[in-house]
């Protein structure tokens, strides 16, 4: 089981991640927003920021890769996730997305092969015979394309911590969720909050 599946696993990172990012890198929930929260803040560092790294990131993700990503390769998965990020960045701001990023996203969707299941008697999508990283990258734009085209767009979020900025998928019944991790960021709010009426009592 991915580590996606459970969100609330803190993973083994060869090394830690800035104190002021939330610990579980799979909060978002879904794999296409978390795949963008590998990077988020202007200064922060980008945690696929070499072939090792991507290739950790993919083992936690569920995808093992036994060998290192040609070039093309690692560049064209760095490619997908900053469409994604201007795609998600624009949904969580209340913004539609921009014409060519969503262009951008539809050519790089996987094409759709289908195979006959005798004993369930209906079609399925047969999965291509690609390397683990190709199938993280088709993967990541098969739940991307899910998210914008179904009826739970709306509930795609972007935590307002000045120091996160993660996005997540909002599963809360009145969809109203504001941070990526109450655990995390909102308590780090509430104590904020708390501070500061205290300061201003004095």
């Amino acid at each position: 089981m991915s580590q996606i599946d459970s969100p609330n696993v803190i993973p083994p990172f060869a090394s830690p991640l800035p104190a002021r990012v939330p610990k579980s890198e799979f909060v978002a929930g879904r794999l296409s927003l978390a795949f963008c929260n590998t990077v988020a803040l202007p200064d922060a560092a980008d945690r696929l920021g070499d072939a090792a790294a991507l290739m950790g990131w993919a083992d936690r993700a569920g995808f093992k890769a036994f060998a290192p990503p040609a070039p093309d390769v690692f560049t064209g998965l760095l490619e997908v996730r900053e469409i994604l990020r201007v795609i998600f960045t624009a949904l969580a701001t209340g913004r539609a997305p921009d014409a060519a990023a969503l262009d951008r996203l539809a050519a790089l969707a996987p094409p759709l092969h289908l195979s006959w299941n005798d004993a369930e008697n209906r079609a399925e999508p047969q999965p291509q015979d690609l390397d683990p990283l190709g199938s993280l990258r088709d993967a990541i734009v098969r739940d991307a394309i899910a998210l914008l085209t179904g009826p739970d767009v709306i509930r795609i979020k972007q935590c307002p911590a000045e120091d996160c900025r993660w996005f997540f998928f909002d599963t809360s019944k009145n969809g109203k969720r504001r941070w990526c991790a109450m655990s995390d960021c909102g308590v780090k709010a509430k104590v904020n909050r708390y501070r500061g009426r205290h300061m201003a009592a004095f």
